[in-house]
């Protein structure tokens, strides 16, 4: 199945108005109910504050963050079919990369890096919850040492953005996490009740914003890649001034099978 994407520029507005608009009603709702104390401003308001909290999981920033992850795996997987139809080589890279982001997405939804803390295969004290770090930590160096010439075949803009996208993520995914496990928690490594627990939501948005912008940042370098090389291969096809015209005045997105053209042509 194939999906008409919108342009990389209005999808990255749409997606940073989501995570704004995730983050105030979290904070928000949680400052009123925990901060102030007040429990009923509106029927089943506990609800509503879990519902938006960005550091609960099964919930609305949790389902978000799974699709952004799914989106990006998506627009990695049409990068590989355009790389493929041009006969270029790094298909495989494009796919293994689209493969990890959908695996990423399903971990998002149903954490099944929290299985490392409850199995105990590190034992960090106060900070056990954290093992999954510990134990991802040697697959992730692996992962990007096989990618570096992979990474620096891309654009130098391209590479940038991914760069900046894996500094914001890691920031969050580690940085954050572990400033986050010592704030607002007593010595058991429970969360603290009442106003002790906005310090640590406080920490927690952070980390939780800190990775949704590390993944748009690289969803966008994505998107406007693959743009860009639908934009050529529309360029190349036949009757491509009139297609371009049309598209631009519609301000319409490439189709995502742009890159199918030019090689039909060439047949």
């Amino acid at each position: 199945m194939r999906i008409n994407l919108p342009t990389p520029r209005t999808l990255v507005r749409f997606l940073l108005c989501f995570v704004a608009g995730l983050h105030v009603l979290s904070l928000g709702g949680n400052f009123l109910y925990h901060g102030l104390g007040h429990h009923n401003v509106i029927p089943a308001f506990a609800w509503w504050t879990t519902f938006f909290n960005v550091d609960k999981e099964k919930n609305l920033p949790t389902w978000f963050s799974g699709a952004l992850l799914l989106l990006t795996a998506y627009v990695l997987w049409e990068i590989a079919n355009n790389v493929r139809g041009r006969g270029e080589k790094y298909a495989k890279h494009w796919r293994i990369l689209s493969v990890v982001f959908a695996f990423l997405s399903m971990d998002e939804i149903t954490q099944m890096h929290e299985m490392s803390r409850k199995m105990g295969l590190v034992q960090l004290g106060k900070a056990s919850y954290l093992s999954w770090i510990v134990v991802a930590a040697p697959f992730v160096l692996v992962f990007c040492v096989s990618y570096l010439k992979f990474l620096f075949h891309l654009p130098l803009r391209t590479r940038l953005l991914v760069a900046g996208g894996g500094v914001l993520f890691v920031l969050g995914a580690v940085g954050m996490e572990v400033v986050g496990a010592f704030v607002g928690r007593d010595v058991s490594g429970n969360v603290a009740p009442g106003a002790g627990y906005m310090e640590y939501l406080l920490a927690a948005s952070v980390e939780e914003l800190c990775e949704m912008l590390g993944v748009i940042t690289f969803c966008y370098a994505m998107s406007v890649y693959l743009y860009d090389r639908q934009q050529q291969d529309l360029a190349a096809a036949p009757g491509a001034p009139v297609q371009l015209a049309a598209a631009r005045a519609r301000r319409q997105p490439l189709p995502t099978n742009a890159g199918r053209h030019s090689d039909t042509a060439a047949r």
